[in-house]
């Protein structure tokens, strides 16, 4: 279970973040288009919705990267997650030792956050008009965002592996460029060598994105959130002005 806690902080941290980021931005690039021009334009508006989303979440997401790349690799670095932490900041800088390997990250993440939201999309919809019935009730639809969830959880981590696999090597060697860690991993494995790991990511990260789906989906049953709902509520936060306080 090493390197546990940093990936539950910032799968946690990504979860809060980046399914209400998605929800704000699909409806501004909806507004911009326009309603009529929803369906023409919905697979970049998915996909835009969710890079922008994903983005925002990456300076949360990263720090906690770097803790779980630096525990994982080297096990008598520090004895806690915490610990590890500090101990970055400490020889390496805040910025360097944190938010080194920043833009591959975001490579990595926003590929894998475009894939899933879209994926989840396409699944989900596909599911419900082969199987209508899927449709009759809560714990149906729940089912269908569960098994939408870790479908496309494991399509993302495919799309992002190589991108992971970089980051991963250029972290644990801690001054290897990505360039020379692409040249590496070409020379010494081959294609094959950027999906090492992939089938315990698939796994891990599976099931971390169908339980962030069900739970994204519980919440807004559990509080009667229907589209129509999110739609004017965030039709009022978009409309809101921020005035000048009385003199």
């Amino acid at each position: 279970f090493s390197g546990a806690v940093p990936t539950v902080t910032g799968y946690a941290w990504y979860g809060l973040t980046v399914y209400p980021g998605y929800e704000l931005f699909k409806r501004f690039f909806v507004g911009l288009v326009g309603e009529a021009n929803d369906a023409m334009y919905h697979v970049p508006l998915v996909l835009l919705s969710g890079a922008c989303s994903t983005a925002i979440a990456c300076i949360g997401v990263c720090p906690a990267e770097a803790t779980r790349i630096r525990q994982v690799s080297d096990p008598g670095y520090a004895p806690t997650a915490l610990g590890v932490a500090r101990r970055i900041v400490a020889e390496d800088g805040f910025f360097k030792g944190l938010y080194e390997g920043f833009n591959l990250l975001l490579v990595r993440q926003i590929s894998f956050g475009m894939m899933k939201f879209l994926v989840f999309d396409y699944f989900a919809n596909w599911v419900y008009a082969t199987f209508p019935v899927m449709d009759d009730n809560t714990s149906l639809q729940l089912t269908v965002s569960l098994l939408s969830g870790a479908v496309a959880g494991v399509v993302s981590t495919i799309v992002s592996q190589p991108a992971d696999t970089v980051l991963t090597k250029m972290k644990a060697s801690k001054s290897e460029p990505a360039v020379s860690v692409i040249k590496r991993v070409w020379q010494e494995y081959g294609p094959r060598g950027y999906f090492q790991g992939v089938g315990s990511r698939c796994v891990w990260a599976g099931s971390i994105i169908a339980g962030q789906f069900l739970l994204y989906d519980v919440g807004k049953n559990f509080l009667e959130v229907a589209p129509d709902d999110l739609t004017l509520f965030l039709d009022v936060l978009g409309s809101v002005q921020i005035s000048p306080p009385p003199v």
